[in-house]
C-alpha cells in the first residue's frame, strides 16, 4: 500500500465517520471488555471488603450462642459476603480474563470469610495457639529440646522457625501473627492452590473456581498457627511444584506388558493431559527443583506427625497416572517419616507404641467410632455437626458428578479423582485423636474442588453464560452460608476474651515456679508463656461424651493433696462443656459454688473471665 493510498482511506474513513457511517474500532465491537466494568467489578469487590469488616466490628461477642458466630452476625455481614461472591462470579464471566482482578476478588472473599475471629475478638483462635506460642517461647529461651515433655518436641521444625522469625525481626510477642494467622494462612495458600489447580483442569477459569470453591468449603479450622498449617502449604506447595514441573510417565510406556498397559488404561480414561502451568526447565534448573521438593519434605517431616504421610499416596497415585516422572521421590516420602519416627522420635514412639498402632487396620473405629463421638453434644452443637456433614457430602457429590462429566466429555479428571481419593488410604491407620476424617477431609479438598467446577463450567475458555454464572453463584451462595456455620459453629469455646487472658496472667503472677495448675476443662488459653515451668493438669477433656459424670471435689482435692494446687475455670472452659456435653449442663457452676467453700479452697482472684481457687495440700497446712 502507497502512502497516498493509505492517506485516501484515511480520509474516506473519516468522512464515512462524519456522515454517521462506520466507527472505529472500540472494546465494544471488538468483543473485548471494557474498562470501566474491570473498575466497576474492582469497586464492589473493595464496598464488599469496607462494609465486611464494619459489620464484624458490631458483632457483640457475649451474643455468639451454641449455634455459634451466625446468630450474632449483622445482616451486613452477609450482604457484603453476597457483594464478593457476585463479584468473583462476575470477574470470572467477563469476556476478558483478568487475572489480577480474580485475585482481587478472591483475597476479599478471604478476609471477609476468614478474618472473623481476629476482627471481633483480637485474639487467637483455639487453646492450641497460645501453646504453640509457648513451645516457640520454650525453645527461644531454652535453646534446646526436651523430647520427653511432650509430642511436639519430637517434631519441632515449625516451633523453631517460629523462634527464628522471632529472633530476626526482634518481635518477642507473636500473639498478633497468631491472631491474623488464618487470614495470612490462605492467603499463602493462594498460590499453590492456583497452580495446582492450573495443572488439574481444563483452562484457567476453571483454575480459578475451584480454588474459590476450596476457600468456600475449607471450614475444618487447620488454618491456625499449627505445624498442620505449615505443612498443608508446603504439602501444596510441593505438588504445585511436581505437577508444573516433573509431570509425565516416570518409565518409557512401552517398557513391558504392565507399563503398556498402565498407560492405555490411562490414556483410555483420561486423555487430556492440561498445559496450563507446564514448564519444561533446563537440567540445571530441575535440578535446583528437585533439591528443594526433598528439603519440602524434609521439612514437613521434621514439623508435623501426619501430613508427611498424606503425601506419600498422592505422590503414588500421580505417578501411576502419568503425571510425575520422579521415580525416587516418592520414596523418599516414605523414608524421611518412618526414618524420624524411629530415630529423631524415638523417646515419643517408645512411650507411645500403643496410642500409635493400637487400632491400626480397625477401620470402624478409625471412622464410623470417631464420627460417633463427634455427633453428641447440645442442640445447637448438633445443628453444626450435621451442618458440616452435609457440606462435606455436597462436595463429594460433586466431585464424583464432575468426575463423571470430565470422563464423558474428555476433560481432565483422572488426577484430580485419584489425588482426592488418595489420602484415605491413612483410614485403616489410626483415629488420629478422633481428628482423621477431619485432617483427610482438608487433604482431599484442593483437588476435589477441581472435580466440583466441571458440572458448572465448560472446557472452553470463554466467559460463563448466564445460566452457568447464576448456577455458579447459588452454589458458592450455599457452600459460604454453610462454611460460616461449620466454620464458626464452635466460636463460643474456640474465641477468648482479654478478661480470660487475665485471669491466666494472674495465675502466673500468682502461682510459683513447679506449683500444679488445674483446668477444670481442656480448654484454655494458657501456656503461652511459662510451658515448662508448671505441671499442667486437667479434670476433664473437651471431647464429647455419651455418659457425662458431674465433676467432684474429689478429683481437685486428690491432685492437689500433696503439695497443693490452683484450679482455675474460665468462661471458654465452660461454653466447652456445654457445647460437647462434657459434664452435665451447669455442673461447672455448681462445682465452683459446691467446692469453692470447702475447706482448705481458697478464691485467689475472679472476673468476668474467670475465677483462680488454691487449693491447699497437706505439706501447706491442709
Amino acid at each position: 500500500m502507497t502512502r497516498e493510498t493509505a492517506a485516501s482511506l484515511s480520509v474516506r474513513t473519516a468522512q464515512r465517520v462524519r456522515d454517521g457511517g462506520a466507527k472505529p474500532p472500540t472494546d465494544r465491537n471488538l468483543g473485548l471488555t471494557p474498562s470501566w466494568h474491570v473498575n466497576a467489578l474492582a469497586a464492589v469487590a473493595a464496598a464488599a471488603l469496607v462494609l465486611g469488616v464494619w459489620s464484624l466490628t458490631r458483632v457483640d461477642p457475649l451474643q455468639i450462642g451454641g449455634a455459634g458466630l451466625i446468630r450474632a452476625l449483622p445482616p451486613a455481614y452477609f450482604i457484603a459476603l453476597a457483594l464478593s461472591l457476585a463479584g468473583f462470579v462476575a470477574s470470572l464471566s467477563l469476556r476478558r480474563f483478568v487475572p489480577a482482578l480474580l485475585t482481587w476478588q478472591v483475597l476479599v472473599t478471604v478476609i471477609v470469610l476468614d478474618g472473623a475471629d481476629p476482627i471481633i475478638h483480637g485474639l487467637p483462635r483455639l487453646e492450641a495457639s497460645f501453646r504453640h506460642l509457648g513451645i516457640a517461647d520454650n525453645i527461644a529461651q531454652s535453646g534446646q529440646l526436651d523430647p520427653g515433655l511432650d509430642a511436639y518436641f519430637n517434631w519441632p521444625g515449625f516451633f523453631d522457625l517460629l523462634g527464628m522469625l522471632s529472633g530476626a525481626t526482634g518481635v518477642k510477642d507473636l500473639m498478633g501473627i497468631a491472631t491474623w494467622a488464618p487470614v495470612g494462612i490462605n492467603i499463602l495458600l493462594l498460590a499453590p492452590l492456583l497452580a495446582l489447580a492450573k495443572r488439574l483442569t481444563a483452562n484457567p477459569r476453571q483454575a480459578w473456581a475451584a480454588v474459590w470453591i476450596f476457600y468456600l468449603t475449607s471450614w475444618v479450622g487447620q488454618d491456625y498457627l499449627s505445624p498442620q498449617a505449615y505443612s498443608f502449604v508446603l504439602m501444596l506447595t510441593l505438588i504445585a511444584c511436581l505437577l508444573s514441573a516433573f509431570s509425565g510417565w516416570a518409565w518409557p510406556t512401552d517398557r513391558n506388558r504392565f507399563s503398556t498397559w498402565l498407560a492405555r488404561i490411562v490414556s483410555r480414561l483420561d486423555g487430556a493431559v492440561p498445559r496450563q502451568g507446564l514448564v519444561e526447565p533446563s537440567k540445571a534448573d530441575a535440578a535446583v527443583l528437585v533439591v528443594v521438593c526433598s528439603l519440602i519434605l524434609l521439612a514437613m517431616t521434621a514439623s508435623h506427625q501426619l501430613s508427611p504421610f498424606a503425601v506419600i499416596p498422592i505422590m503414588a497415585v500421580l505417578l501411576l497416572t502419568g503425571r510425575l516422572r520422579l521415580r525416587f521421590l516418592p520414596v523418599l516420602a516414605v523414608v524421611l517419616p518412618v526414618g524420624w519416627l524411629l530415630f529423631a522420635a524415638s523417646t515419643y514412639l517408645q512411650g507411645h507404641y500403643g496410642q500409635l498402632f493400637g487400632s491400626f487396620g480397625d477401620i470402624g473405629a478409625n471412622t464410623v467410632g470417631a464420627l460417633n463421638t463427634r455427633v453428641s453434644g447440645s442442640d445447637a452443637h448438633m445443628f453444626v455437626v450435621y451442618t458440616r456433614m452435609a457440606e462435606v457430602a455436597l462436595v463429594w457429590i460433586l466431585a464424583v458428578v464432575g468426575a463423571i462429566a470430565g470422563y464423558r466429555r474428555k476433560a481432565p479428571w483422572l488426577a484430580a479423582a485419584a489425588c482426592a481419593l488418595a489420602p484415605l488410604v491413612l483410614i485403616p491407620a489410626q483415629p488420629y485423636g478422633g481428628e482423621l476424617l477431619l485432617r483427610l477431609y482438608l487433604f482431599s479438598l484442593p483437588f476435589a474442588v477441581c472435580l466440583a467446577v466441571l458440572p458448572l463450567m465448560s472446557d472452553r475458555s470463554a466467559g460463563l453464560s448466564l445460566r452457568r454464572a447464576l448456577g455458579l453463584l447459588l452454589l458458592g451462595s450455599v457452600l459460604a452460608t454453610a462454611t460460616v456455620v461449620s466454620r464458626y459453629g464452635n466460636d463460643g469455646m474456640e474465641s477468648f476474651s482479654n478478661d480470660e487472658i487475665a485471669v491466666v496472667n494472674r495465675l502466673y503472677s500468682t502461682a510459683p515456679t513447679g506449683a500444679v495448675l488445674i483446668e477444670a476443662v481442656r480448654n484454655t488459653p494458657w501456656r503461652f508463656q511459662h510451658y515448662a515451668d508448671y505441671d499442667y493438669r486437667a479434670l476433664v477433656a473437651a471431647e464429647p461424651s455419651h455418659a457425662t459424670a458431674p465433676l467432684t471435689c474429689d478429683a481437685a482435692n486428690q491432685i492437689a493433696h500433696k503439695s497443693g494446687a490452683y484450679l482455675i475455670i474460665t468462661e471458654s472452659q465452660q461454653e466447652a462443656a456445654d457445647l460437647r456435653g462434657s459434664t452435665p449442663p451447669g455442673d461447672l457452676q455448681r462445682f465452683i459454688a459446691t467446692c469453692g467453700t470447702n475447706p482448705g479452697w481458697t478464691k485467689v482472684f475472679e472476673n468476668a473471665g474467670g475465677v483462680i481457687f488454691h487449693i491447699e495440700g497437706v505439706s501447706n497446712g491442709n
